[in-house]
């Protein structure tokens, strides 16, 4: 058997029947010799610049990879990337990729979907030619497709068999969130209308800070510190310092992204303060990058309150 052509089969066996051109230039296949497989009926064409060897059947799978093998930034998403990471309520036999704005890729039989935001850790390359969009932003994307009862049942699945977190979901919501985008709807609302949720969001943030105030050797706050108001309500701080009445919010910027919430925020605020209270607000942001400077600030507070 030629060289090439040992090669060629090895490299279409691992790729279920799929090759594309350039892989059968690199076999060593000139121009006239790939025309020639052509017409001999040894490989058709599936997609433009995409073949199939005539001995595997042209199904799901083959689609699939031709899809990615058809454009370098395609990535499978959806419901056919939600059945790859073996997730529920992902019944769909269509074939999605998802594609950068500007990229018109022709797919006959794939259903193709634009969007102006892929970012590099939104895409798991398997590295068998097809990618596939990371748990988390498969869960962003699906609500369109399957609602938000079956987007619940997903998140769930998915939370139960550890493959994401609710702090990786919150982050790709708050990152890609728009009322047009096609599944920012519905994850947001699944997030939170489950009260458990949003808290484990929270919770986790606010571990972090908790090994930070350690670290920089601030004294050890009072958490989950309640102040009461003469009317029978109360407020509940993440992280209070009492003896200089100076207490520390973690707010998720997901949770608190509406006008409604701000407000709500500002009044709290503004109540404490008359009881001599100063409060300093941190953001998920915030946490990712140190937390230093802002640490900084409450042991100023603490030392302005001690003077």
């Amino acid at each position: 058997m030629l060289n090439w052509r040992r090669t060629l089969l090895e490299r279409v066996a691992t790729q279920s029947g799929v090759v594309t051109l350039r892989q059968l230039r690199e076999s060593g296949c000139d121009q006239r010799t790939v025309e020639r497989l052509i017409a001999a009926g040894e490989y058709r064409a599936v997609l433009p610049g995409v073949f199939l060897s005539a001995a595997w059947p042209l199904g799901r799978e083959q689609m699939k990879i031709a899809a990615c093998a058809r454009n370098p930034s395609a990535v499978l998403a959806f419901t056919t990337a939600g059945q790859e990471w073996g997730l529920r309520k992902m019944i769909d036999e269509r074939v999605h990729v998802l594609v950068p704005h500007g990229a018109s890729p022709i797919m006959d039989g794939v259903v193709v979907h634009r969007c102006r935001r892929i970012d590099a850790h939104d895409v798991v390359n398997r590295g068998d030619l097809i990618r596939v969009t990371s748990v988390a932003r498969t869960l962003f994307d699906v609500g369109g497709v399957i609602g938000v009862a079956g987007v619940r049942s997903a998140l769930e699945n998915a939370l139960d068999r550890e493959l994401v977190t609710l702090d990786d979901v919150a982050e790709c919501v708050q990152r890609l969130y728009h009322r047009r985008r096609p599944g920012s709807r519905q994850i947001r609302h699944v997030l939170k209308s489950k009260g458990e949720w949003s808290a484990a969001v929270q919770s986790d943030l606010e571990n972090r800070v908790l090994r930070a105030i350690n670290r920089v050797g601030l004294p050890t706050p009072s958490i989950q510190h309640v102040v009461p108001f003469d009317d029978g309500t109360s407020v509940r701080f993440d992280f209070a310092w009492p003896h200089g009445k100076v207490a520390l919010e973690v707010d998720h910027s997901f949770w608190h992204a509406g006008s409604a919430e701000s407000r709500s925020d500002k009044r709290r605020d503004r109540r404490v303060a008359a009881l001599g209270w100063v409060t300093l607000r941190i953001t998920e942001d915030d946490v990712r990058a140190g937390l230093d400077a802002c640490l900084a600030d409450v042991r100023a507070a603490l030392d302005a309150r001690a003077g």
